[in-house]
């Protein structure tokens, strides 16, 4: 900037300098020998160079003012493109560093392990990929189970409506030959037989007979001869199916409740999946190919209840993610369990409501003669 000034300042002393003290002193010249009787043309002759001088001068000055002011445009339109070229390269590198910056927090993220799945959040999703088997048969399930139960108790069972002595007998050899099932000490008798089992193993024909004449035993061991179309057309027979009427709803209230209960261990869900979970427990238990809900839920309950000292280590290491999902997983056990619960309630109201009936049968008597 000072070397352009200075140009300039070059063009001004040399040019139009003067250019201007010819125009101020040079008229008082002409005047002068004016004065002293000189002629006119040579005056105006004088006046002319004197202006074709001047104006090539000037001429010369602006052009010279001219280019040192592009000079001067260009300079500055230099040091505005290396201006802005060296902003660019500021702002590029900004954002290279941010750039870098964000992978690395981002790098140091992902090695830190927060993301990373829970490992028992991948076994529970293995089970719920693993479809629920559809509901057995009716006659190698529960239902099945309870269905001859109530048909014993209502006498549909042949040897029922033989009655009597003979009834007697084949009850005898029926558990004589039962007792020994699934490593009981008396299969038809010992709720110990169901109960201990979390899965029942009913592919065994031998077992589902059992678990039936338990259940009938505990209801309705030794039901009445049914009533026949000539009992009927009597008044003594109509008061008396009056009454079995209302014993086969209490029985059907009692063995409905048994099924429910029976049913939390009727074989519904593959067991690999399960074979996993409860290598995380110090549980051990012995797994069938198919297992029971009560099986199910108390291999994944084990888990966390009785966990393995691997457990409890993998546990202490868990980010706090894969701790939110163990606490909606027993969350959703819970809600589980408590639905359960509220369908045996459900069960219990009404066998509760038929014990309530029975103790009040024959709490009143009818007055009005007959």
């Amino acid at each position: 900037m000072k070397k352009q000034t200075t140009g300039l300042n070059r063009v001004l002393s040399l040019w139009v300098l003067p250019a201007l003290l010819a125009t101020i002193f040079l008229p008082e010249a002409a005047h002068s020998q004016l004065a002293g009787g000189c002629r006119c043309g040579a005056i105006s002759g004088f006046h002319s160079e004197t202006r074709r001088h001047v104006s090539e001068e000037t001429t010369e000055a602006a052009d010279e003012i001219v280019r040192a002011l592009k000079s001067q445009s260009q300079q500055n339109s230099g040091y505005l493109d290396r201006q802005v070229e060296a902003d660019r390269r500021i702002a590029d590198g900004e954002a290279q560093n941010a750039a870098r910056l964000a992978r690395s927090l981002i790098r140091a993220e992902a090695e830190s392990g927060r993301h990373d799945p829970n490992p028992d959040f991948c076994l529970l999703m293995d089970s719920a990929l693993e479809p629920v088997l559809p509901e057995r048969h009716h006659v190698s399930g529960i239902d099945g189970i309870t269905g001859a139960a109530t048909d014993w108790s209502v006498g549909r069972a042949p040897v029922v409506r033989e009655n009597g002595v003979r009834m007697a007998a084949w009850l005898a050899e029926e558990r004589e030959r039962l007792k020994d099932v699934g490593g009981a000490r008396d299969a038809t008798t010992d709720w110990e037989f169901a109960l201990n089992r979390k899965t029942l193993p009913l592919d065994d024909p031998a077992f589902r007979e059992a678990l039936s004449r338990l259940v009938a035993n505990t209801v309705d061991p030794f039901p009445s001869r049914p009533l026949t179309e000539s009992d009927l057309k009597t008044p003594a027979g109509l008061a008396e199916a009056v009454r079995r009427g209302a014993a086969e709803a209490r029985n059907r209230a009692a063995i409905a409740a048994v099924g429910t209960m029976l049913k939390l261990s009727e074989p519904a869900y593959p067991a690999s999946p399960y074979r996993k979970i409860v290598a995380q427990s110090r549980s051990p238990q012995e797994i069938p190919d198919v297992l029971g809900e009560l099986q199910a839920l108390d291999i994944r309950i084990a888990a966390y209840s009785e966990p393995s000292a691997a457990t409890l280590n993998r546990r202490h290491s868990k980010t706090e993610k894969a701790l939110l999902q163990d606490l909606i997983d027993i969350q959703s056990l819970n809600a589980r369990i408590s639905h359960l619960r509220l369908i045996q309630e459900a069960g219990n109201t009404v066998v509760l409501a038929a014990i309530l009936g029975i103790l009040t049968d024959g709490a009143t008597a009818n007055l009005i003669p007959q």
